[in-house]
């Protein structure tokens, strides 16, 4: 069971996913993100906080959200990422190229532009 729901806080659009993230539903959450950067909100963050896994499906659909943002100027972060997904994210190459904070509030004062 999984599922995608969207937050907005002080022009940060906040991400937030439920169980896996897959093949299954990667297209749909891909479909989320890129509808809040076409709508012009280049503040993002993806909650972890409620994912227990994550496929190579789901790494693809976070850089391109990365990407996508930076060619708009924008910020993505994401945040309260387990320590399994933490290592995929290290063994992929991928936590240097994602902003990863231990939890929500770090993650919207970095997209924010908020110094601690």
């Amino acid at each position: 069971m999984h599922s995608v729901y969207m937050d907005h806080k002080d022009g940060v659009s906040i991400v937030n996913i439920k169980g896996r993230i897959d093949a299954s539903n990667s297209g749909q959450i891909h479909e989320r993100i890129m509808d809040e950067i076409e709508q012009g909100n280049h503040k993002i963050v993806v909650n972890f906080s409620e994912v227990s896994y994550i496929s190579s499906a789901g790494l693809r659909i976070l850089v391109y959200a990365s990407k996508a943002l930076a060619k708009n100027k924008g910020l993505f972060s994401i945040c309260s990422v387990n320590s399994n997904i933490e290592k995929i994210f290290q063994i992929s190459g991928l936590s240097s190229l994602f902003d990863i904070c231990d939890d929500l509030d770090a993650s919207l004062k970095f997209v924010k532009g908020e110094t601690s």
